[in-house]
């Protein structure tokens, strides 16, 4: 049976994912990634269909109970054998033995993981020595809030991404912004990963952004709606590239 229209598109961006994944993974580690490979945060799971067509052993974890929906209608509708492939569980600490997984990928998960320093360290205790880690997220450093498609000043604290929004003319996004999204950048993971004992391969590098220095003196609502009308009027793009760690956990 044809997937719907939306699921098409799910396992169009998912395939689209994978083999980005692939072509990363023969320029920084020589090969192709094969064998066990875990989506950290797999959303509708369309990476981990695409990887497991490709012959991968390919399996997901979500926090979200809609996304997990989402695949089992898609798996249903085309792959019944794979139902099993989407793990839902509650964050932190994950249900896989130590050294498990070959390859480990997250797509822009990060920047709505509240306690990174966890999740970190169970990405690394799960993958096998020797194993592989590409993480992709939004940067902090960007100065842009790619849910919103908006400028975003550094660190502005997120109970004024409501009324800064307001101003931009974006309401769209606010309570999500708000509620769902913290601070992350790549010399954060990069240090946590580093100090579990993973090896870093790559790590993007500051952007030269414009800056918003405005931002630092947002203290209420008011200056915050201030702000986001100024900035209406400021050319600002999304950044080239967002976080990308790209590491290896040592052999033992």
């Amino acid at each position: 049976m044809a997937p719907t229209k939306f699921q098409a598109k799910i396992l169009n961006k998912g395939q689209e994912r994978y083999t980005r994944y692939q072509v990363q993974h023969r320029k920084y580690f020589g090969a192709p990634q094969t064998g066990r490979v875990l989506d950290f945060g797999c959303g509708a799971g369309g990476f981990v269909l695409g990887a497991l067509q490709d012959g991968l052993d390919a399996w997901g974890i979500e926090v979200d109970e809609e996304r997990e929906r989402q695949f089992d209608n898609i798996t249903e509708r085309n792959f019944p054998q794979w139902r099993d492939r989407f793990y839902l569980y509650p964050g932190r600490l994950m249900p896989y033995p130590s050294n498990h997984f070959d390859g480990i990928y997250s797509w822009f998960v990060f920047e709505h993981v509240p306690d990174p320093q966890t999740s970190l360290r169970e990405i690394a205790r799960v993958l096998k020595p020797g194993g592989t880690l590409h993480i992709h997220a939004e940067d902090v450093r960007n100065l842009w809030e790619g849910h919103a498609l908006a400028p975003w000043p550094a660190y502005m604290p997120r109970e004024f991404a409501a009324a800064y929004l307001e101003g931009l003319g974006k309401t769209d996004h606010a309570d999500f912004v708000t509620n769902l999204v913290v601070y992350i950048s790549a010399p954060i993971i990069q240090e946590i990963l580093t100090t579990l004992g993973l090896e870093v391969v790559y790590a993007s590098a500051a952007p030269v952004r414009p800056a918003i220095p405005e931002g630092l003196y947002v203290t209420n609502d008011q200056e915050a709606r201030a702000l986001g009308m100024k900035m209406r009027n400021i050319a600002i793009s999304g950044p080239q590239e967002n976080l990308t760690i790209i590491a290896r956990k040592p052999k033992i």
